[in-house]
């Protein structure tokens, strides 16, 4: 009957130090995952995992650099075709970025708007003043155009490399969380609760003695 109670209690205890375990992991890889998600490689770096975490904070530093130099180049093409338009075009104050697509896809205001009153597209005529313009030869709104574009396509590159930024996140996130060292209590054969029974000494019956290595 000793020898049955004390396997129970065995058990029991082994499974109560396993679910503390699985408990005490999942928290880890928790951890990791959210470390990962915040900085890419911050979870895997505390995994011990360096070489991983610098691939990825290679990657958020190479991609963050390509998002501004990307968004740079777009400001500064469209400060060109704006310096451009107002040289060839006689375009004259601040427009929006539809007004300059129509500025390059039309040889002046006059034809545009000759073809929105064809297309009986009263509200997208320009009446003010100031909505002016006409090239001094073919050539110069073409390459006004292909500017603009260059700018257009500069400023849109930007929220590919925000996706690359955001997938890194995640991936860097799932990394860590797959490859997050396990708690120390459960790579160990032994659970550290130990559990003792012995006979006692002068009365019948046994003693049972509970102890946990910290």
């Amino acid at each position: 009957m000793r020898a049955i109670v004390t396997a129970i209690l065995s058990v029991c205890l082994l499974a109560g130090s396993t679910l503390g375990a699985q408990k005490k992991d999942s928290r880890e890889r928790g951890n990791a995952f959210l470390k990962s998600l915040v900085v890419p490689g911050w979870g895997q770096l505390d995994s011990g995992h360096k070489r991983t975490a610098t691939l990825f904070a290679l990657g958020e530093l190479s991609l963050i650099g390509a998002m501004y130099a990307s968004h740079s180049r777009g400001v500064v093409k469209r400060t060109d075709y704006e310096a451009y338009a107002a040289q060839y075009a006689g375009v004259i104050g601040d427009h929006s970025h539809d007004f300059y697509v129509d500025v390059g896809n039309w040889d002046c205001v006059e034809d545009y708007n000759e073809q929105r009153l064809k297309d009986r597209e009263f509200d997208q005529l320009y009446t003010s003043s100031s909505d002016r313009w006409g090239w001094d030869s073919h050539e110069h709104r073409v390459r006004m155009k292909k500017i603009r574009v260059q700018s257009d396509e500069a400023f849109n590159a930007v929220y590919y490399f925000v996706g690359g930024l955001i997938l890194n996140h995640i991936a860097s996130a799932i990394h860590a969380g797959r490859t997050a060292r396990p708690s120390q209590s459960q790579t160990s054969v032994v659970p550290n609760w130990h559990l003792s029974v012995t006979p006692t000494a002068g009365v019948r019956g046994v003693a049972v003695r509970l102890s946990y290595l910290f």
